[in-house]
């Protein structure tokens, strides 16, 4: 199972050109179709982490295609330490491959057995699988398209309501 940092790999994700749309929640939503198809690729669940609300709604849980994807609120660090927290109380922490390349969250995640994954490797493959068309199970990856998340993405850019002003205050408390 892969515990993912999500900002914190949508950021490295950035770094390749093209891949991401510039558009904050559009480019979140790509990330959670691309974890998507990993999770399928290798048969296994992604649980991601992100600051933050999707919008209106508030904390909670969102289930899609694989993936476990948990918006931990507001407050300074509140994915890394929900996602620290998540690691450290796992049964079976060693057989977790937690991505992110916040040191902290590393370090504590190591310490409790996971294996550690940096986000620009996670990148790296992602990316990989968006740039060739293919995802190496001859099954084709999709260019990023409106809607194509279909369900999830109508219902995160219904509550988030102003992107610009999500992401405004994303970035700000990222700093």
């Amino acid at each position: 199972m892969y515990v993912v940092d999500g900002y914190n790999l949508q950021h490295a994700l950035a770094r390749h050109k093209g891949l991401l749309p510039a558009d904050w929640g559009r480019a979140r939503a790509r990330l959670i179709e691309l974890l998507a198809h990993i999770a399928r690729r290798e048969s296994t669940q992604v649980k991601v982490f992100f600051d933050g609300t999707p919008g209106q709604v508030g904390a909670g849980d969102l289930k899609h295609d694989g993936l476990s994807i948990t918006f931990c609120g507001e407050g300074n660090e509140s994915a890394d330490r929900a996602l620290r927290e998540y690691v450290e109380q796992a049964r079976n922490a060693e057989k977790l491959k937690v991505v992110s390349s916040d040191r902290a969250v590393a370090t504590a995640c190591r310490l409790a057995g996971a294996k550690i994954l940096t986000s620009q490797d996670m990148a790296d493959r992602l990316a990989n699988l968006g740039t060739k068309g293919k995802a190496g199970d001859g099954s084709a990856l999709e260019k990023p398209t409106r809607g194509a998340i279909g369900a999830i993405e109508r219902e995160m850019l219904k509550e988030i309501g102003d992107l610009r002003q999500f992401e405004q205050d994303v970035l700000r408390d990222l700093e």
